[in-house]
């Protein structure tokens, strides 16, 4: 049976796990060792993982095309370029899909996001697949960064200004949700969801620019 704690240790992989691309890549070797030594789900060098993560790695990104204009503009869903995972005390991080709030003169303010419902919580903007242009997900209006445009792979779905707005309202409080929005249950003492945003929190301090900046 599927369960947060399922979607929990899906999360780590996805997020941290070398990609297949970087596990079978030599140059890797020393920092490959020193994931295994700390990771559970690879220190056997589970093959099963690795398509699991290859599985998700894609579950997302097949849905970008190539724009005939490449603006980043607010309400876009993009990913962080591939080619910016880097490996960070043991583990290899993976680029998130964002959600693009605002384009300060090509420093993106972006809301990271998350695509498996059921680890959404107070503050988390669970939105549709028809409300996304791709599928649904929730946008984390708790982990808001600054990124370069430059650092940004092509649109892969937009949603309506209001959305935008409603994530801003929900980052100085997480319980202005509008009236369509789930409403995330809020988090127990030992929640899943709380390791989870660990982790979440993590990868965007990895990703984010280091540009002053504050939300407006």
């Amino acid at each position: 049976m599927y369960s947060r704690k399922s979607a929990l240790s899906q999360a780590k992989i996805y997020r941290t796990c070398p990609p297949p691309y970087i596990a079978d890549n030599p140059s890797h070797k020393k920092q490959l060792q020193q994931h295994s030594e700390i990771c559970p789900y690879c220190s056997d060098q589970v093959m099963e993982s690795r398509r699991q993560w290859g599985n998700l790695a894609t579950h997302i990104r097949h849905f970008i095309q190539s724009p005939k204009k490449n603006n980043v503009l607010p309400g876009q869903l993009r990913c962080i370029r591939a080619d910016l995972g880097r490996w960070h005390n043991g583990y290899f991080y993976n680029p998130p899909l964002v959600l693009v709030l605002e384009n300060r003169k090509g420093n993106i303010l972006a809301a990271q996001t998350y695509h498996d419902i059921c680890l959404a919580a107070p503050g988390d903007l669970i939105l549709s697949g028809e409300q996304t242009g791709a599928e649904d997900m929730f946008a984390e209006s708790w982990n808001i960064y600054i990124l370069k445009s430059e650092d940004l792979e092509p649109c892969t779905g937009q949603v309506m200004p209001d959305i935008v707005n409603i994530i801003k309202q929900l980052n100085k409080n997480a319980d202005a949700y509008p009236d369509w929005a789930p409403q995330p249950k809020n988090l127990a003492d030992h929640d899943v969801r709380r390791y989870f945003r660990e982790i979440e929190a993590e990868t965007g301090r990895i990703f984010k620019c280091r540009v002053d900046g504050a939300l407006a």
